[in-house]
This record gives structure tokens, sequence and C-alpha cells, in this order.
């Protein structure tokens, strides 16, 4: 080749990454059938708005750019990735995908999700019986008036992201316990509290699960006496924390107080996030029961919870003290000269920390003497003087250490409710253990794929996008669950997927696509259109992670 023809040479670099792995279970998840089925392909379409969906889905599940960086992204990737469609340049803009997102909202997407969590039940053999659900909030920049036409709105609320001056939604998630995978979701106003939802979800779930046995597990925000009892009479099952409004749980707690009472070890683990620490679990014995129809109370003593009330609490006394020598050095001026002033002040502050039984507060009394001239005029040796007593108050206060000493008693207890009393102590624990794997979900949806803050003027597509995150976080838990799976029937603990080749032995579908990242294929044209085609090779560890996944090297590069 001569200089010239040197010159003129052109390297283009087409991204493949994990794209491959999202679009194996795309395919395995019929997902584009079904979405077909749901939204109906329009003839006059040069790329139709199913195909834009699942671009904009297969982008959630890598990690989301905005709707006005898509068109560069798309442009970057290697196209027979996606079967060879024809990718043009200038017409992947954000009003495509807007558009194809307001079709998605217009759709019956409560029969659209039950088909397609049908359909993964069906082919990735997913157990459905036991479920867990929560919720979370995600904020909103700017204004966002008025309401969908399915009563959707953006509202204030109690914000989990500590935000309380922005506007959100509500997200509720449930996941199946068979790797954590989600199999329900729904969008309410932002100031739709979690006791309201449970009865919907429970029936929505019905649809998914025919069999109402399944164990639906939630946080307390479940332990309320209308949706306890909707599950139960409908032959449901439901484990939950019991919130401490309940008459039972004070009671427990106050005869606690009184004295110690027996217990056996239930379960002893590692302690997650840890290699060599162990935490166990006891269970009060005895028979308890709710006074209201009677459900099974399991009262579980933790050590690692025993330990965090400890601390906790010993912060809020620090705080509590810190915060009376404040006042102390605030009192007998302005509006705290009297002594009721000061007490009211007292009161309020161990209020707010929550240790009003944990101190004895003194105000104490005491007189500071001076003299004052009698008369006007130059003090001389006649000059009389009147003798002034002024008032002033002193704090004094001291731990109650009784009072501490029966509080401890009560570190590390919490209650379970279960309304199968056929259950075991053990396993209702268990299963309530799980739920944590849903705050991963959470983490995943706002940290990962980028869900909050919401960035769209029109709420319906607000509303849609929410189900597209449903479908992205479904194909990211579907692949972490296969290759948690393959390890474990292999025998293997962990594998090298953090940098400088560190183990993982619980891989996250980011990790696993983050190894893929640089993965690429190239093409050298030249003036001669003679072109070149290379490709980056794979590391072992990619080819372990396609074994695991079935796909064949083969199949990953010419999908």
């Amino acid at each position: 080749m001569n200089d010239n023809n040197k010159r003129n040479e052109k390297l283009t670099r087409h991204k493949v990454a994990g794209l491959p792995l999202i679009v194996d279970i795309i395919e395995r998840m019929n997902l584009r059938q079904i979405l077909h089925h749901a939204i109906g392909v329009h003839g006059n379409e040069t790329f139709p708005a199913v195909d834009t969906l699942i671009l904009l889905i297969i982008n959630l599940t890598w990690g989301k750019q905005p709707l006005y960086e898509l068109e560069q992204w798309v442009q970057s990737l290697d196209p027979r990735c996606l079967g060879d469609k024809a990718l043009y340049r200038g017409k992947f803009t954000d009003d495509r995908f807007g558009r194809a997102l307001d079709k998605l909202y217009k759709a019956d997407r409560a029969t659209l999700m039950t088909q397609l969590v049908i359909e993964v039940v069906h082919t990735f053999d997913l157990k459905l019986d036991r479920i867990h659900n929560d919720s979370t909030t995600i904020k909103a920049w700017g204004r966002y008036p008025g309401k969908t036409d399915t009563g959707f709105e953006l509202k204030n609320g109690h914000s989990k992201d500590h935000r309380p001056d922005l506007k959100q939604l509500v997200y509720s998630l449930s996941i199946c316990s068979d790797g954590a995978v989600p199999v329900h979701q729904k969008t309410y106003p932002g100031n739709r509290t979690d006791d309201t939802t449970h009865i919907e979800t429970w029936n929505t779930l019905c649809r998914i699960q025919p069999n109402p046995g399944f164990l639906y597990v939630a946080d307390a925000k479940l332990c309320t006496d209308e949706q306890l009892h909707h599950i139960e009479s409908n032959h449901g099952r439901a484990i939950t924390m019991m919130p401490d409004t309940w008459s039972e749980v004070a009671s427990f707690k106050d005869a606690l107080r009184k004295g110690p009472k027996a217990k056996k070890e239930i379960w002893r683990r590692t302690k997650p996030g840890s290699d060599t620490e162990k935490e166990y679990f006891s269970v009060f014995t005895g028979t308890h029961l709710t006074e209201k129809r009677g459900y099974r109370i399991h009262w579980i003593y933790s050590s690692e919870k025993r330990q965090r009330d400890r601390q906790a609490r010993e912060k809020r006394l620090r705080r509590t003290e810190e915060a009376l020598m404040a006042l102390n050095g605030k009192i007998n001026m302005r509006k705290l000269k009297t002594k009721e002033a000061i007490q009211e002040a007292c009161d309020a502050l161990v209020a707010h920390y929550r240790v009003e039984p944990f101190y004895h507060v003194d105000i104490g009394t005491v007189y500071e003497e001076t003299r004052k001239q009698k008369g006007r005029g130059r003090p001389g040796k006649n000059t009389q003087y009147k003798r002034i007593l002024k008032k002033v108050y002193a704090l004094r206060w001291t731990r109650n250490t009784t009072r501490l000493r029966e509080e401890a008693r009560t570190d590390g207890v919490f209650p379970l409710l279960c309304t199968d009393k056929n259950i075991i102590a053990k396993e209702v624990l268990r299963a309530y253990k799980y739920q944590p794997r849903l705050e991963k979900r959470f983490q995943q949806f706002k940290h990962v794929h980028h869900g909050a803050p919401l960035l769209f003027k029109k709420l319906e597509r607000i509303e849609a996008t929410m189900f597209a995150f449903f479908i992205a976080l479904m194909i990211q838990a579907l692949i972490e669950r296969q290759v948690r799976s393959q390890m474990a029937d292999r025998n293997i603990p962990a594998i090298a997927l953090y940098p400088e080749d560190r183990d993982a032995s619980h891989p996250t579908t980011a990790k696993i696509m983050g190894i893929f990242e640089d993965v690429s294929t190239y093409t050298l044209s030249s003036s001669s259109k003679e072109v070149t085609e290379y490709r980056d090779d794979l590391t072992a560890v990619q080819q372990m992670i396609l074994d695991f996944l079935g796909i064949p090297e083969r199949v990953y590069w010419a999908r």
C-alpha cells in the first residue's frame, strides 16, 4: 500500500461491550413480540417504535444517558449486535424516543407486565413461592403541573432521598426470592404512603402467581389490620415487622424491662460484609399472639442489632448532654428567665432525643447578692447602700442508671409477625432477612441505572419510563441470577471482576458489564474501498462469563 492510501485510511470503532448479553436475555424473554402485541406496528415507520423502545431499555440496563445523547450512543454500537438493523444517523433523536414512550404509556401496561412476567417465569423457571415488596421515592427537578389519565402526579411527600423541598413519585417494586428478580412495579403520586398500597399489590401478584398461598414479605407498613386480614382471608400468607405503635410490642418490652426472659439460639451466620465476624439470632420462648385475630408473633434477638441499638442510644445520650450544656449557658437570659420556661425547654430537648426516662434533670436556684447606692451623687463616707438579691437558675443532670440498665434488656429485640402459624421462627426470620436484596435493587435503580432525578417534561413519559426501568431491572437481575447460579453449580467461590483482578464472590450485573466495556470491533477502510475488520480478543474471565450465560463466542460476535 502506498503512502497516499495510508493517508486516506479510516479506522472506525464499533462498541460490542455487554450488548450481546442484554440482547440474549431480551430474546429469551420474548420481549419484542410481547411489546409488538401491546403497542402494535405502523406500516409507515422507518424504524418501528418497538425497536426504539428496545434500544431505550438496553440503554437503561447499560447505564442511562439523557435522551438527547442517545443518538451518539446508538451510532457507537456495532449494528450486528442488534440483528444488523440499519441505525441511520440522524434518525434517533430525543423526539423519536419520546414518541415511543408516548406509545408505551397508552398501551395496557398492566396486561403487558403480567404477560412479560409470566413469560419470564416460564422461560427462566423462576420460583414465586415468596415475593418481597417495598417502595422508594424518585425526586424530580422543575415544575410538573397536572396529572395523567391514570391519576399519576408528582407531589411533595416523605422523601427517602432526604429532599423534602422537591416533588417526587413513589416507586413500588416487588421481587421474587429466586434471584431477587423484579416481578411487579407500580408508580404512585409522591404523597402516597405504603400502608395504602399493599392490597392492590397483592391482588396484582395473584394474577401472576395463581396460587395465593405464596409468602408476601414487606416492612412495617404492611402491618395494618385491614391489609393483613385481606391477605389472610383470601388464603394468602404474610410476614412483616411489627411497629412500636402496636400495644403488643409495648407490653412485651415493658415485661422485658422488668426482668430477662428465656430464649434459644436459632440461627448463626457470617456477618454481611465480613469474612470472619459472626452474628447470631435467638427467639424468645413461649407462644405470642396478637390480641386481634391471633396472628403469631416471633420475638427475635439479634446480636448485631444489640450493638447497633446500644451505640445509637449512647449517641443520643451524648448529643443530649451537649445540648443541655449549651442550654445551661443560655438560661437566665431573654425567654429563659423563669423556672417554668427553663423546664419547658429541658422537656422539649430530652423529648427531641427520645431520652426522657434516662435522665434526672434538676433546676437549681442560687441567689446573687449585690449592693446599690441609695440616691444620687458621688459616693462618700455617709453614703447608704441597699442589698439586692437576684435569683439565678442552674441546670444539673445525671443519668438514670436504673432505667438505662432496664432499657438495655430490650437491645437487639424486634418482633416479626406471620399470619401462618405453621412456619417456624427460623424460616420467618430468614425470609425477612432477604428484604435487603430489594434495597439493593433500589440502589442499582438510582445509582447504576440513574433512575433519579427525573428530567422529563411530560408526566406521561415519566410514567412510561418507570415501566421501562422495570424491564431493565428485570434484565440485569436475570443476568446476575444466571451467573451466580452457575458459580454455585460449578463450585466457583469468586471470579476476578474487580480492578487489579480482585475477586467478587457475589458479582453484580454492573461489574459483569464493566469487564466487557472496552470490547469492540474495528473496520479499516481506504480510498480503494478495501475494508478490513478487526476485533478485540476476549479474556479468560470474559469467556467464562459467556459460558455461564450460555452464549457461544461466535454468537457473541455475530449477534
